[in-house]
């Protein structure tokens, strides 16, 4: 009975230790010390850290030729990436297209007002002038619309 309590009680001692997101530290029974200089920025370290191996790093070191760069810092792009090549070259196919609409425009203009002259009274939609304007009404809001 005395080996069950004891695996029990181990047991839930690692399961303690284990459920709260990480191991636990029980000091032991005497007084606790920390160096004098564990939480201070100003403090110098003692001969024994020396002997350790400790060396202290420079701030800067002259003459090394060494280039600090922040891996955070946002390069400037000198090339640009092919996604954005072809951003670019799509506005030479949107400027292609509108010079050849320009001549659509005049011969549908032409091509109504005939129409009309041969049908005096009619109320029929030749071309459908409304759908056209609000294309390049919605043309005009996305070229002019800021991100």
């Amino acid at each position: 009975m005395d080996k069950l309590r004891q695996m029990v009680k181990d047991a839930l001692s690692e399961m303690n230790a284990t459920s709260q997101g990480g191991a636990t530290f029980t000091p032991g029974a005497g007084e606790q010390y920390a160096t004098p200089f564990a939480f201070g920025k100003k403090s110098k370290p003692t001969k024994y850290y020396y002997k350790i191996g400790y060396k202290p790093v420079p701030d800067k070191i002259p003459g090394s030729g060494l280039e600090v760069k922040q891996l955070f810092e946002e390069q400037p792009l000198y090339e640009l990436n092919d996604f954005q090549k072809e951003r670019i070259a799509a506005f030479d196919d949107i400027e292609a297209r509108l010079n050849r609409i320009y001549p659509l425009i005049s011969n549908a203009k032409n091509e109504t007002a005939e129409y009309y002259d041969a049908n005096p009274g009619s109320y029929e939609i030749y071309k459908s002038t409304e759908m056209i304007l609000s294309y390049l009404k919605a043309i005009e809001t996305l070229l002019t619309a800021t991100k």
